[in-house]
């Protein structure tokens, strides 16, 4: 009997040594080599897996020509992404991301300048590996992880990984552009877990909009397999989880996201071939966006200045603009249509030209500058369109609030909206007065680039304009823009700014509407405090 013990105690070791062998074969096969590389390329599928091939990382196309240094479900169809390098900064067709000699991830454009580096110290890094868990880690050679993507998140956490102390998760701009947008989603150095819009596009907090409520207690965030995510405390223990919903029973797919709204959702999907494909969302914070962005002093709300928010059927959020307004992209707001009342000698002249569009179930809680009760509408129409200032009015049991411009914070709720608009777009000018949003000379060229987009953005009828753009787009990919300003000679003195210009109004033109930049980008890159991305072809979209 203790013989026949003895054997099988023998066998279960053997077992274990071959089953230890087999794996740590399998991991060194998967593992990354210095001197590795991939290139950006939209016919190529060249990525580094994950030893069950769950996990990719690569560079993805995200829109034509445009590439992302990514990480992302590579076993489902829609690919989905939960992390990335250079978020802000797609780069083109030819980039190239390479495990050094010296043991640096970094990716590179095809002008060979740096785009993105990992921090790690030269010669220390021995190989590479994407983990099953969406993890990529460089490891030295006692596979100690000296650098790790589940350190610098994006906007994603996936199960194990663990949301540190003045970590930030950062929402995309919108569903289809990447990059940073308006909210963020970060435990603080004091501990408490908070939801806030940022003051886009610098990184001041403005408005906590959700918080756990853990100030000095919370220590970390953690994503366990099962599905529940939990704030512990210093000592290990639970604090309080994220969700109420519990364990998940089953096996799912799960990531945890701060979307382009706002809004931080836990998504699963199904691993069972049984089950119905597809993501869905299993837990979400807050409840109603539009009620939980309050912007009291300063901001514009969840959707923007001049804007509105209401939730759909499914609880997703709509951020619309009240007529004679247009909108200016991703979550940026509403501008008018319209030149702004004047306030100068011919104000009351002026206010001939104004009437009201009237909006019901649709308000703008915040920023009264002047209340009037126990009066009648009628009053309450004539003050708002006497008075320069006043751009909107909310009349709700005979009271009057009067609202300047921009206005903050809509969303969907009782009253009555009075929006003062121009009466087909008129204006009585003075020629010694500038009409408002007149540049100056300093910038008068940026100027007339920016009205020249503007103009384009819509329709293109004239055959000859969309020659003219496939002209200017081959005279910068040949690169000869002094074709563009021949006989200019102050413009041919300053190729760089032209350049920069050109690039930019390329974006700006693009036939693909969700790859054209908003206007504060816009005007960062004209400036020249953004640097200006290589551009795709601006009417790939439509060939």
């Amino acid at each position: 009997m203790a013989s026949c013990r003895f054997l099988l105690l023998v066998i279960i070791i053997i077992i274990i040594i071959i089953t230890t062998i087999v794996k740590g074969q399998d991991s060194s096969n998967r593992n990354v080599t210095l001197r590795s590389s991939i290139v950006a390329n939209a016919n190529s599928n060249s990525t580094w897996n994950s030893p069950s091939g769950e996990f990719a990382f690569g560079l993805q196309e995200v829109s034509p020509g445009a590439f992302l240094l990514a990480i992302w479900f590579n076993q489902l169809t829609d690919k989905t992404l939960v992390w990335s390098a250079n978020r802000d900064e797609p780069v083109p067709t030819g980039s190239t991301v390479q495990l050094s000699a010296e043991g640096t991830l970094e990716l590179i454009d095809p002008t060979r300048r740096r785009v993105w580096a990992s921090q790690t110290r030269p010669g220390m890094v021995a190989y590479a590996a994407m983990l099953d868990t969406g993890n990529l880690v460089l490891a030295s050679n006692t596979s100690a992880i000296l650098w790790q993507s589940f350190d610098s998140p994006t906007n994603t956490l996936l199960p194990t990984q663990v949301l540190n102390r003045q970590s930030v998760l950062y929402s995309s701009f919108s569903a289809t552009n990447f990059s940073r947008g308006k909210f963020k989603f970060t435990l603080q150095a004091d501990g408490n877990l908070v939801l806030v819009t940022r003051s886009y596009p610098s990184d001041e907090n403005v408005n906590a909009y959700w918080s756990s409520v853990t100030r000095d207690t919370g220590f970390q965030l953690i994503f366990n397999d099962s599905g529940v995510i939990n704030l512990i405390r210093q000592n290990g223990t639970i604090l309080r989880p994220l969700f109420d919903s519990g364990s998940l029973a089953g096996q799912f797919y799960q990531r945890l996201v701060l979307e382009h709204d706002g809004v931080l959702r836990h998504y699963v999907y199904p691993q069972s071939p049984d089950s119905s494909p597809g993501w869905s969302v299993r837990d979400f914070e807050p409840s109603n966006i539009c009620q939980a962005v309050r912007e009291d002093d300063m901001g514009g709300g969840p959707c923007g200045f001049n804007s509105y928010c209401s939730i759909t059927a499914e609880g997703r959020s709509t951020c619309s603009c009240p007529s004679g307004y247009y909108p200016k992209g991703g979550f940026s707001g509403c501008a008018p249509e319209f030149v702004q009342h004047r306030c100068d000698r011919q104000q009351a002249q002026d206010a001939q030209s104004f009437t009201f569009n009237e909006m019901s179930g649709v308000n703008w809680p915040f920023k009264d500058y002047a209340i009037f009760r126990d009066v009648e509408e009628a009053w309450c129409r004539q003050a708002c369109l006497s008075d320069c200032l006043c751009a909107l009015v909310i009349f709700s049991n005979r009271v009057c609030f009067m609202k300047p411009h921009p206005f903050s914070n809509g969303r969907e709720e009782g009253g009555m909206a009075l929006i003062k608009v121009r009466m087909n777009n008129t204006l009585t000018s003075n020629p010694d007065t500038p009409a408002p949003g007149r540049e100056s000379s300093k910038s008068s060229s940026t100027t007339v680039t920016l009205s020249a987009l503007r103009s384009y953005e819509e329709d293109v009828e004239d055959e000859g304009e969309a020659v003219l753009a496939d002209w200017a787009y081959d005279c910068y990919q040949q690169g000869a823009l002094d074709l563009l300003v021949a006989g200019d000679e102050e413009a041919r003195s300053d190729m760089k700014t032209l350049e920069i210009y050109v690039k930019t109004a390329i974006w700006c033109i693009q036939e693909d509407p969700t790859l054209r930049p908003h206007m504060n980008i816009v005007m960062h890159m004209l400036q020249g405090s953004i640097q200006v991305p290589t551009p795709p072809d601006p009417t790939a979209f439509v060939r």
